[in-house]
C-alpha cells in the first residue's frame, strides 16, 4: 500500500488530510494480497477473527497507530453487517470533503421506513438507491469501499489538486473547501489514463465488483448482511 504523504499535498483543511489517510486505508482492506494467498484483508479478518493479515501485508506498521487505525476499520465485529455501518465508512475520494454522514441525515431512508413500515424493505430499496449524502453513490456501494484503482485515482486527485491550488491564498477555508469541490468535480467527469476511461464511472465500476465480492463471500461464510 503506497501512502501519500500528507505533507507533500495540498489540501484544505485537516478534516480532508484525515479522509485522505482513511480512504487509502478503506481501499487496501479491499484488495487481495498473494502473502493472505490471493484474499482481501476483509475476507482474511472474517476468516480469522483478527486483524493478524495486516502485519503480515505491512510488518512494518506492527505497534503503530496505523494498525490501530486499520483495526477500527477492519470487520471485527458485528456492526460491519448492519446498515448502520454505511455511515462509519468514508464514501471515497467523491466525497473526501465532506464531514461526517449520520443516520438522523438520511432522509430518503426515512422516508422508505415511514412509507413501507417495514425496515427490510426500506432497506433493500434504499442500499441501491443513488445517495445526495454521498455525491450520488448508492449506500451498497458506500459501503463496500474502494479498492486499487479508486486508490490510485485518489493519489492522481490529490497531485493535480496540488499543482492547481499550491500557493493560493483564500479569505477563508469555506473558500478553499468549494474551490476543492469544483476541481474534483472536474477531475472526476474527464477522461483519465490511469482508469481508461472517466473517473467517477470507474469508480463505481470498481465499488460494485467489491460489493459483488464481499456478498458472495458473507453468503458463503453463512454471514447475514442487511446490505
Amino acid at each position: 500500500m503506497n501512502n501519500t504523504n500528507e505533507k507533500s499535498v495540498w489540501l484544505p483543511n485537516q478534516l480532508s488530510a484525515v479522509k485522505l489517510f482513511l480512504i487509502q486505508i478503506e481501499c487496501s482492506i479491499n484488495e487481495a494480497y498473494e502473502q493472505l494467498d490471493g484474499k482481501t484483508l476483509y475476507e482474511y479478518t472474517i476468516l480469522n477473527n483478527d486483524s493478524s493479515g495486516v502485519v503480515k501485508v505491512l510488518p512494518e506498521i506492527k505497534g503503530s497507530p496505523i494498525l490501530n487505525e486499520y483495526e477500527r476499520m477492519l470487520p471485527l465485529n458485528k456492526v460491519e453487517f448492519l446498515y448502520q455501518s454505511v455511515y462509519k465508512k468514508t464514501g471515497g475520494i467523491l466525497n473526501m470533503f465532506y464531514g461526517e454522514i449520520k443516520e438522523s441525515m438520511d432522509e430518503v431512508l426515512k422516508e422508505l421506513s415511514e412509507e413501507k413500515e417495514d425496515m427490510n424493505k426500506a432497506i433493500e430499496i434504499w442500499k441501491d438507491t443513488e445517495s445526495e449524502l454521498w455525491s450520488g453513490l448508492k449506500p451498497k456501494h458506500v459501503w463496500a469501499g474502494g479498492g486499487p484503482l479508486e486508490r490510485e485515482l485518489l493519489l492522481d486527485f490529490c497531485r493535480q489538486l496540488t499543482e492547481i491550488m499550491q500557493g493560493q491564498q483564500f479569505t477563508s477555508q469555506g473558500t478553499a473547501i468549494i474551490k476543492s469541490l469544483e476541481v474534483l468535480r472536474k477531475w472526476q467527469l474527464k477522461y483519465n489514463e490511469i482508469c481508461k476511461g472517466i473517473p467517477v464511472e470507474e469508480i463505481i465500476k470498481e465499488r460494485e465488483e467489491i460489493y459483488q465480492r464481499k456478498i458472495k463471500f458473507l453468503k458463503d461464510m453463512n454471514i447475514n448482511v442487511d446490505l
